[in-house]
């Protein structure tokens, strides 16, 4: 008290002064890693990380992850976590934004060699094509380069897009088995029994729901990897149909419709788990897939070998990878990618999430019409458009002028899907004959429903970087 005392009456001392000496009283405080070790509850949570000390308890309920993974960590150091969750050490803004305000003091019997036999968990992780655009490599998080987009309808699978959240799982076919449950039937199927069933194939566009987060981050920052446009890409896919295995252990239209069965639950290999709508997943028009191949060939390990549920015009994370159960519920599964803040949708005015209550905000599921500008040169401009829910897209309009004109594009590969199941994206190209020159280009889609893309970015802003659907705008230097 007297060395608080004496710093406030003393005139000599400046403002920056005091912050300082008060700062360095901070660093004085010494903690054991016994002591941390007594901090392990929600209400009372610290960590270290190097020879630091933080009390990370008034974090918890805002950590992306979920509170579960963040109270692996409470009490402990966050080396071994962060070794596999990289995505923390990848962004500095972690660092200085969130981890640095919360230090509380450093460790006294600080050891620089207690995390030294941790493993990389990512040492097996397949080799990714060099052409892709690298947010993150463990876990990895990668964009189509743009330049790649338009070249092919279908996307070749060694330039789809990656995201990642854990290391790639090292499975075991000949131990692996798909388990599906409903109430007291159940069914478990090995993959080559899988095989034996009757399949189907798709075209099904898939795009991150973090697609274009660059674009809000000009606005406010959000919880997220700084995404362009490129986390969205296309395939076919073959597989079983979901419907069809529902049917199997017993699970009736009628218990959809009476609400016995209200939502599909479905957990991978490395941890994740999503659930959707029981009404997508029974409905003969759905085509929800579980899926063994893409283009053709075996799924790729980054993309979900040996199964991955494909979810067509629902959120990139529904459609999840390396697949092992299915099970009915009549609720959401939990988890942070469905109950937690990772998936939802934020009103554009809300920069705090203390201020809402999260079970009462829809997870995102089907994604909103969407259209980029991805080529241009000097007579042609090129890009795509798409639309969650199967609505297809029934024009797309340029403006080469900053929104003072506008001309129809042309709609290319994909304009033919049926719109009521048009998974797929639609190609569209407009030839111009002006010089584009120190032009702003905007594109904006309409789906077969007529919703149309919003104007402002700013309205549609939201904490966790979701659904960027405004017009997509680029300026010609």
């Amino acid at each position: 008290m007297f060395y608080k005392k004496t710093i406030l009456l003393s005139s000599s001392c400046s403002l920056i002064g005091v912050i300082d000496m008060f700062s360095k009283k901070n660093k004085e405080n010494k903690y054991s890693y016994e002591d941390v070790s007594k901090h392990n509850k929600l209400n009372d949570a610290w960590v270290t990380y190097g020879k630091n000390v933080y009390n990370v308890t008034n974090f918890i309920n805002e950590h992306p992850g979920g509170q579960d993974k963040i109270m692996l960590a409470v009490g402990k150091g966050l080396e071994p976590y962060w070794n596999t969750y990289k995505q923390h050490t990848n962004d500095p803004d972690i660092f200085n934004d969130i981890l640095k305000p919360m230090k509380i003091g450093e460790l006294s019997d600080y050891d620089p060699h207690k995390y030294k036999n941790t493993k990389d968990p990512y040492i097996n992780d397949p080799i990714r094509d060099y052409r892709l655009n690298f947010h993150s490599t463990s876990p990895c998080i990668a964009e189509t380069c743009k330049n790649s987009i338009m070249d092919n309808w279908i996307t070749p699978n060694e330039l789809w897009y990656v995201r990642n959240y854990h290391p790639v799982p090292n499975i075991d076919i000949n131990n692996f088995e798909l388990s599906i449950f409903n109430n007291d039937k159940s069914l478990k199927l090995s993959l080559s029994e899988f095989k034996k069933l009757k399949t189907k194939k798709i075209v099904s566009t898939i795009q991150c729901g973090g697609n274009r987060r660059r674009e809000y981050n000009n606005i406010d920052k959000t919880i997220g990897t700084s995404l362009n446009f490129g986390a969205i890409s296309t395939a076919e896919w073959e597989g079983v149909l979901l419907r069809d295995l529902l049917i199997n252990t017993k699970v009736t239209d009628q218990d959809v419709l009476e609400g016995k069965i209200k939502h599909i639950h479905f957990e991978a290999i490395d941890g994740v788990k999503i659930s959707i709508p029981a009404e997508k997943a029974m409905n003969i028009y759905g085509d929800v897939l579980i899926a063994f191949k893409m283009n053709g060939e075996d799924i790729p390990k980054d993309h979900g070998y040996p199964l991955r549920l494909i979810v067509p015009g629902h959120v990139g994370i529904r459609n999840i990878k390396w697949l092992k159960s299915i099970n009915t519920s009549d609720q959401e599964i939990d988890g942070t990618w469905q109950r937690g803040i990772s998936y939802k949708g934020l009103p554009h005015y809300i920069k705090d999430v203390k201020k809402v209550n999260l079970q009462e905000i829809a997870s995102v599921q089907e994604m909103p019409v969407q259209s980029c500008i991805v080529d241009v040169n000097s007579s042609v401009i090129k890009g795509f458009a798409w639309c969650g829910g199967g609505r297809g897209i029934v024009r797309v309009d340029v403006s080469t002028d900053n929104g003072k004109t506008w001309e129809e594009a042309v709609l290319k590969e994909g304009k033919y899907q049926n719109p009521s199941r048009a998974w797929a994206w639609t190609f569209w190209e407009l030839k111009v004959k002006d010089d584009l020159k120190n032009k702003t280009i905007i594109c904006k889609a309409t789906d077969s429903s007529y919703n149309i893309q919003p104007e402002k970015i700013e309205n549609i802003w939201n904490l966790r970087g979701l659904n960027n659907n405004s017009w997509h705008k680029i300026h010609i230097k």
